[in-house]
């Protein structure tokens, strides 16, 4: 039985401000942050002037991924002492059927559905990460292994076992399209690793009403590189933060 990565020690995100703190140190900017410096200010008008529309929507989804994933999470790991198991304000299975039977049930249950959850082994649900050199962090979706993935060649010294993948969820309008995510993907990638953490693949799942998908694995290369090009424009920009 694989194990999930452990949280980060002191890291938290404060909501509703989104906000990351690694004990008293506060992280001047996110992932989202830094991507959001590479759009033009009329896409940045855009996506404000729709945020009632995929807000909730993308909230619904994510949550419901979320509590579905963790109901998954093998007990054994969950009793573990290095992560004791908070007190629950709820039941998140309820409120995981209040999603599946809402207003976004047609993006919800395909997702929750799809036949991907059956060929991995989940290792990370909303995740915090960071990292105190590039002074970034940030909060991904998802990590999981695929034995049966190839292993890409240019592993570190001592990295091992089945491929690992870094995946983003992503809600779609029933006429949405995709669009270009390695960036994002990169930057958790890099976070990830300065915790000793080696990600192979990253994925997007496009969640639309009636149906969910997974993109094609994008290489680590691919999107490393993505990320570096977003970094080095934001830090050039904004330096020093």
């Amino acid at each position: 039985m694989t194990t999930w990565l452990t949280p980060i020690p002191g890291l938290e995100r404060r909501d509703p401000e989104h906000r990351y703190w690694l004990d008293d140190h506060l992280f001047p900017v996110s992932i989202t942050g830094v991507l959001a410096h590479g759009k033009g200010e009329f896409a940045m008008g855009r996506i404000e002037a729709t945020r009632e529309v995929w807000a909730p929507r993308g909230n619904a989804c994510h949550r419901a991924m979320e509590l579905f994933l963790t109901a998954r999470r093998p007990t054994a790991w969950q009793q573990a002492e290095l992560e004791p198991v908070p007190p629950s304000s709820g039941d998140p299975l309820a409120e995981l059927g209040e999603l599946a039977d809402g207003d976004y049930s047609d993006w919800i249950h395909p997702l929750l559905t799809h036949e991907r959850w059956e060929q991995v082994e989940v290792i990370a649900s909303e995740r915090a990460t960071c990292c105190l050199v590039r002074n970034v962090a940030g909060t991904y979706d998802t990590a999981f292994l695929d034995d049966q993935l190839p292993i890409p060649q240019g592993r570190a010294q001592g990295v091992n076992g089945p491929a690992r993948v870094l995946a983003d969820l992503k809600s779609l309008g029933a006429n949405g399209s995709t669009y270009c995510t390695r960036a994002q993907l990169g930057g958790y990638m890099a976070l990830e690793w300065s915790h000793g953490h080696w990600i192979d693949y990253g994925q997007t799942i496009w969640c639309r009403p009636g149906g969910t998908s997974f993109s094609p694995l994008y290489s680590r290369q691919d999107c490393l590189v993505a990320w570096a090009a977003a970094y080095t424009a934001y830090a050039e920009a904004h330096w020093p933060f």
